[in-house]
């Protein structure tokens, strides 16, 4: 996996697997969503999906799980490598980090209500709390911009990350920033529930920061993996390690 062409082929897949999730995504804001002035055709979204939505609700309790686990992670690689006073641009990122999971949390909350509540409460009722998830959604964008600037200015002191990571982070900023849109429209590409501007940067943004950190930590991590190989085994290339007694290589790793 260390290889240049291992590496190539990695991140073409990361990158096609990003490029489908947006396409449906896309596919999903032009054809299924309703417009966020449109009460009955989001009272008709939720009941012709209903049973896709519960799943989505359970699966987000997951995401959760994972995200948080997630992220301590990577939290930690900028830690380490943080050189500012006081690791300030590492609190800054914990910060922006906590704000984001917990305002996204109750926005789970709200939509998951939202599905349950489905033809059992006013159609008035159902619209509102759709705008008041995705309304909310709309300030993911900004909350999170001091992480991704975090992770940039750490890695420009350091050297933690590629280039195109580094610029990875700024592209992220800049979709960030236009998450906001979804607060001042309920029509058009801006508005937060199916604009192109609005809503698809909303789903854009984590895709490429996901995307683009799961490819760089699993390279890093096989890098490192080699060489604590290497310098744990040099016998490795020798072949001595292969006649070595079992108890031995246990023992070497």
């Amino acid at each position: 996996m260390t290889k240049p062409a291992y590496i190539r082929l990695w991140y073409a897949s990361v990158a096609a697997v990003s490029v489908a999730i947006l396409v449906v995504t896309a596919l999903v804001l032009i054809y299924i969503m309703p417009e966020g002035s449109d009460i009955a055709g989001t009272v008709e979204f939720y009941e012709k999906y209903n049973t896709l939505l519960r799943v989505v609700s359970a699966g987000l309790a997951l995401m959760f799980v994972l995200g948080g686990v997630w992220s301590a992670a990577f939290i930690g690689t900028l830690w380490a490598a943080d050189t500012s006073r006081n690791r300030v641009y590492t609190w800054s990122a914990i910060f922006s980090e906590i704000l984001v999971l917990g305002l996204f949390f109750a926005e789970s909350g709200i939509f998951a209500a939202t599905v349950l509540l489905s033809g059992n409460s006013p159609d008035s009722i159902i619209h509102a709390l759709h705008i008041v998830a995705l309304a909310s959604a709309a300030l993911l964008g900004p909350v999170w911009v001091p992480f991704a600037l975090a992770a940039l200015l750490i890695s420009r002191r350091s050297g933690l990350f590629p280039r195109w990571f580094n610029r990875l982070c700024v592209a992220v900023i800049l979709v960030d920033i236009c998450t906001i849109t979804g607060v001042f429209t309920l029509s058009g590409p801006l508005n937060g529930e199916n604009g192109m501007i609005g809503a698809f940067a909303g789903v854009l943004c984590p895709v490429l920061w996901v995307a683009g950190t799961v490819a760089w930590e699993f390279v890093d991590w096989a890098r490192d993996r080699a060489s604590s190989i290497a310098a744990a085994a040099p016998e490795i290339a020798s072949g001595t390690y292969l006649s070595a007694p079992v108890s031995e290589v246990v023992a070497n790793g």
